[in-house]
């Protein structure tokens, strides 16, 4: 019997994979010491990560070449309740303590550190997001079996993004919150039917998109791709997911997600020690780095690239634009704040007024097709 369930585990992976992307590649075991790796973020070269409830309040940094940890930072006023993510904006770090498996959470909260004490200490202090669901009345005990846990969140032209692990509805719901200290109330702004529990988000300000990750309750890993997003229409775009259970295996519980730069991101899998239709699985804290070229639902390919000018690129004041019929243009920043916007546009943007730094041209043609470059103020 045990034979015939993986010869089934081992047709049903051959078919998903027909539909699998291929890009994901495996890096390396991570240490014993983040084997509950619950968020992943990407700093200056390094990896930041956390285990969720069970450690004690530290982040690690891990160096992405070895897989080392080489630093472990203290968060000294704070606890790890249920640590679930982890994420950034120019001045802060973000930690979203809101894990929430059976629904009776009334101290959910996101500590806020600033990046300047990461980079010179391990022993840093925060402060308290603390936030409620707008639409939670009932919080009796439910374990695994209510819509308000949440493992993942993101900063998106500033203010706080949480996306709920729905474990009722297997659906996320999205929430925003402000990135100010206080108490607040967590507005709710969309929900999607993504047939899986989502556990991280990324934010990649270079095509203003999101990539949710996650499982299927059958253990299938799973990604989700929002591109063009927008806070009033957040999941009414496009919207692509994949099983991407033959790269990582199944019953990988992916649970850490972070942009590097262009299409690569990292993911993280906590270890796993699970049967599946009577099969026992055990697998290793482990990293993972995929090239995001199987979403890409940009409109570019009918334009020929390299047809496309954008120049000077630096520039201090003046950028022109060739090789597509400019209907708008947008600047945002590196956090998806909108920070310029021209309608019925000529192709070209003055950019004068911006500070020094890194910024993100998106083009919408006339037909809607898109491009997005990344351009510098200097």
């Amino acid at each position: 019997m045990k034979k015939k369930l993986l010869a089934m585990l081992f047709l049903s992976l051959c078919a998903i994979s027909r539909a699998q992307i291929k890009n994901i590649t495996s890096k390396y075991d991570l240490p014993s010491a983040v084997s509950e790796t619950s968020g992943l973020l990407f700093y200056k070269g390094k990896l930041i990560t956390h285990n969720d409830s069970g450690d004690a309040a530290n982040l690690y940094e891990i160096d992405t070449i070895s897989g080392n940890i080489t630093r472990t930072i203290q968060v000294t006023n704070a606890s790890n309740v249920d640590w679930e993510a982890i994420t950034q904006d120019e001045d802060y770090f973000y930690i979203g303590d809101f894990g929430n498996n059976n629904g009776t959470r009334d101290d959910l909260k996101i500590y806020r550190i600033l990046k300047s004490d990461y980079d010179n200490t391990t022993s840093v202090s925060s402060e308290v997001i603390a936030f409620s669901y707008e639409d939670q009345q009932d919080f009796t005990t439910n374990p695994y079996n209510h819509d308000f846990d949440a493992e993942a969140f993101t900063v998106y032209n500033n203010q706080l993004i949480v996306f709920t692990k729905n474990w009722a509805s297997s659906t996320v719901s999205a929430y925003t919150i402000p990135t100010e200290i206080g108490n607040h109330t967590a507005k709710k702004i969309g929900n999607y039917n993504t047939q899986g529990l989502i556990t991280d988000a990324a934010y990649n300000p270079e095509d203003n998109s999101l990539l949710l990750c996650g499982y299927n309750k059958q253990g299938n890993p799973l990604l989700v791709y929002l591109p063009n997003i927008t806070t009033d229409k957040l999941f009414d775009g496009t919207i692509e997911r994949t099983d991407i259970t033959s790269s990582v295996g199944i019953a990988s519980q992916i649970e850490g997600l972070t942009h590097i730069e262009g299409n690569t991101y990292f993911l993280s899998r906590e270890r796993v020690n699970r049967t599946v239709n009577g099969i026992p699985i055990q697998l290793n804290q482990r990293l993972f780095r995929f090239d995001n070229g199987s979403f890409e639902t940009l409109s570019v390919a009918p334009y020929s690239l390299e047809s496309i000018h954008i120049y000077p690129n630096p520039s201090k004041d003046l950028i022109l634009i060739s090789g597509i019929d400019v209907a708008q243009l947008f600047i945002t920043d590196s956090h998806g704040k909108n920070i310029l916007k021209k309608k019925n546009s000529s192709n070209q943007i003055r950019i004068g007024e911006l500070t020094t730094g890194v910024y993100f041209l998106k083009i919408i043609a006339h037909d809607k097709r898109q491009f997005s470059k990344k351009i510098i103020k200097n």
